[in-house]
């Protein structure tokens, strides 16, 4: 027993210090830049890595099926896509920099488009010659991508910096405009940055090196020349390579002089021996490293999908998952690497940096015992997962030799995906907080409620907002649940209110709050409540079918949507279609409403409820709805909050719902109390003069089938009531 709680102290520690090592992490400007970078530029890595999969897949090309006019289309749409993904990079990075520096500095506003010209300007002064290949190389996304971190990132700091030590000129007068002033006052510090990237390129070319590309390569390759084992150069690249993808930059590419120099001398050899009636002599090829250490690309990331397929709980996870699968059979990872993201992930970096290193070394012993043979046979590293294995060695065995590695991947990898889950479902809790609370709040400091929240919280509800637009178009995912009213007195189901709900499929059931407070944001508010009416309209056709039409529904109306012209149509609309009449329609609406109708609100208002559609107001006590309203608007019905009702009542609700009560009894208006849960509760309320009520105590809001047994159920308990009262009554007469 104390193992098991020393056991769940240490997962908490372990999972605490995460948790604080993700917020540092996380409200760092560098890793913020990073990661709405990395999402910008995420659809051209999606397209591009689609369309580089068609264009080297097996057999294509020999059999004919891509002909010279559409390879050549193809690599037109790669080249427009990875091609120039480096160079995509460095403006979304330099402007998200822009962005950051404009909140987090309080001086005078800089538009971030000038961090992206200074970013652009440095990064060809550093490369020097600016060819059509040159551009292509410096410009893709794997051979320009680790450059256009560092100058993007070293750009933008010196820029920031040197605005914050006031070095710009004062540029006054009516001749300018604000922008132009803004932009002149900077030419100091903009000049600065250049200048400096100058004269670093003049220390790269006193070094002997023509760009900053030739002296990474140059550095790279004297740190391993050092060892004259391929074992040890073989180990140092993989996990250089690791270690590279992991902060962004494409490793393999970032790395491709060893396939030009080392792994390309290594396979000709190899192929010089077989020709000559030798063995090879060379473990340590690009095809070797394809096939054992990038089973679905750099990371083993197919053990890592595998791994979340089986053990992963988190459905936004899964999702980027299954789109990943079919270009990670081509060894194609980076929607899974973006998509997570798995870059800059601390979560998964001790398995993403170290299995491809288990992996490296468990097939070179294979290799070296003979048990798989070496590869000698040269394949495109795209080409899918097992029949690389079986094509570069010519045997079986190295297919197994793969499933071997892959099937370790994924026990290595399925205790983080485990704890990503805990850190996901943390994240995702403490964001939907801050999202429920803004929608719940009445300060819109940007114009929306969710839309423009900052950070994790504001990333979510955009995507939820998009989500809502999507579901509102096609009409799935949202549903309705309702709620009964009843006439505790005369024991009758008078009718239901509709209440919206939406099961997301990648966050869940989402709080109705958010729901309408995204529609607000999104301006689809109108559209939202038009689909509760025609839903519920729909529902009550078919329970009238079978209870008779004595039953309402009752719907939600927002303010905006009385402004519509179209409102009275719509209403009539849906009931006809239903075949509802419009006196089993109640259209409920808020204190607000009733403390603003003028002009078209007020003459919708009239015309619903000469139709013979009943008006209740909502949440009644809560707002500062004037007695006068009351009679004036055309008011049949109002719902005492449940905030009054709720527990037990203290002297003022006390006070508050009596007054309620006696006023509407006055008026002869009908009140139902909300917010019942208790046989308790329902016994006091019911002494204040309470007799019809809705709430938890009778029923949940349930869905319409779940509605249709309730009715059917509490119709069958009352009639054996009435029975039962009909028999003690013949008992007393006969007494």
């Amino acid at each position: 027993m104390n193992k098991f709680k020393s056991g769940v102290t240490t997962d908490n520690l372990v999972m605490l210090a995460l948790g604080r090592w993700l917020d540092w992490i996380g409200s760092l400007a560098f890793f913020k830049v990073l990661q709405r970078s990395q999402l910008q530029v995420f659809p051209l890595i999606v397209v591009g890595a689609v369309f580089l999969c068609i264009l080297n897949f097996p057999f294509l090309s020999e059999t004919g099926v891509l002909s010279g006019t559409l390879t050549k289309l193809l690599q037109d749409v790669v080249n427009g896509t990875y091609g120039v993904a480096a160079l995509v990079l460095l403006c979304s990075m330099s402007y998200n920099f822009g962005v950051i520096h404009n909140k987090e500095y309080s001086g005078e506003y800089v538009s971030p488009n000038l961090f992206v010209v200074i970013s652009l300007s440095c990064f060809f002064v550093l490369h020097g010659d600016i060819n059509f290949a040159s551009f292509a190389e410096i410009a893709s996304l794997g051979k320009g991508i680790a450059q256009a971190f560092f100058v993007s990132s070293l750009s933008s700091y010196l820029l920031h910096k040197l605005i914050q030590l006031r070095f710009r000129v004062a540029v006054s007068g009516s001749g300018y405009d604000v922008f132009s002033r803004e932009i002149l006052s900077l030419i100091p510090a903009c000049v600065a940055v250049i200048l400096i990237f100058v004269l670093l390129k003049k220390l790269i070319l006193m070094s002997g090196y023509s760009n900053l590309s030739e002296l990474y390569r140059s550095a790279v390759l004297a740190v391993v020349s050092f060892t004259s084992s391929d074992f040890l150069t073989g180990l140092i690249y993989t996990f250089a390579s690791q270690v590279l993808w992991f902060f962004g930059a494409h490793g393999p590419n970032s790395l491709s002089f060893f396939d030009s120099t080392i792994f390309a001398d290594n396979m000709a050899a190899n192929i010089s021996n077989i020709q000559s009636g030798f063995a090879p002599v060379h473990i340590l090829t690009k095809g070797f490293l394809d096939n054992y250490t990038m089973i679905g690309g750099s990371g083993l990331t197919m053990s890592l999908l595998i791994a979340i397929f089986l053990k992963g709980r988190d459905s936004g996870t899964k999702r980027i998952s299954q789109l990943a699968l079919l270009v990670c059979l081509f060894n194609v990872n980076e929607p899974l690497l973006f998509g997570i993201p798995l870059i800059l992930n601390p979560v998964y970096a001790i398995p993403f940096l170290l299995i491809p290193s288990v992996a490296y070394c468990i097939a070179y012993a294979a290799t070296y015992l003979g048990v798989v043979p070496y590869v000698v046979h040269a394949v495109h590293w795209t080409t899918p997962v097992f029949l690389n294995g079986y094509m570069s060695t010519g045997a079986w065995s190295g297919v197994w030799l793969q499933v071997f590695v892959l099937s370790l991947g994924v026990g290595l990898y399925m205790p983080f995906v485990l704890i990503s889950d805990k850190v996901m479902k943390k994240q995702y809790d403490r964001g939907m907080n801050e999202i429920i609370a803004a929608a719940r709040g009445e300060e819109v400091a940007t114009g929306f409620k969710c839309v423009g929240l900052p950070g994790f919280e504001g990333f979510v509800a955009r995507s939820l907002a998009s989500d809502l637009l999507r579901a509102l178009r096609t009409e799935e995912q949202l549903y309705m649940v309702f709620q009964p009213q009843i006439d505790d007195d005369a024991g009758e189901i008078l009718g239901v209110e509709a209440l919206i709900r939406w099961n997301h499929p990648a966050y869940g059931h989402i709080s109705p709050e958010v729901v309408v407070a995204l529609a607000e944001d999104m301006n689809c508010v109108d559209e939202l409540s038009y689909f509760v009416l025609r839903e519920s309209c729909n529902q009550l056709a078919v329970w009238q079918e079978r209870f008779g039409y004595h039953l309402f529904v009752s719907v939600n109306f927002p303010p905006s949507l009385f402004k519509d012209k179209g409102l009275e149509s719509e209403v009539l609309g849906c009931l006809r279609a239903a075949g509802v009449p419009p006196y089993c329609l109640e259209i409920e609406i808020t204190e607000s409403v009733a403390m603003s109708t003028s002009g078209r609100e007020l003459q919708n208002l009239n015309r619903l409820r000469e139709l013979g559609i009943r008006i209740s107001i909502d949440d009644f006590g809560m707002g500062h709805t004037s007695l006068r309203y009351l009679r004036e608007l055309p008011i049949d019905k109002v719902k005492i909050d449940r905030s009054l009702t709720f527990g037990s009542l203290n002297d003022v609700n006390r006070h508050i719902v009596v007054s309620i009560l006696e006023l509407c009894r006055n008026i002869e208006m009908k009140v139902v109390v909300e917010g019942v849960e208790s046989a308790e509760q329902l016994k006091s309320l019911k002494k204040l003069g309470g007799t019809c009520f809705q709430g938890y105590y009778f029923s949940r809001p349930i869905t319409g089938e779940e509605c249709l047994s309730f009715m059917e159920d509490w119709n069958e308990k009352q009639s054996c009531f009435s029975e039962r009262e009909l028999q003690v009554a013949r008992v007393a007469l006969a007494d």
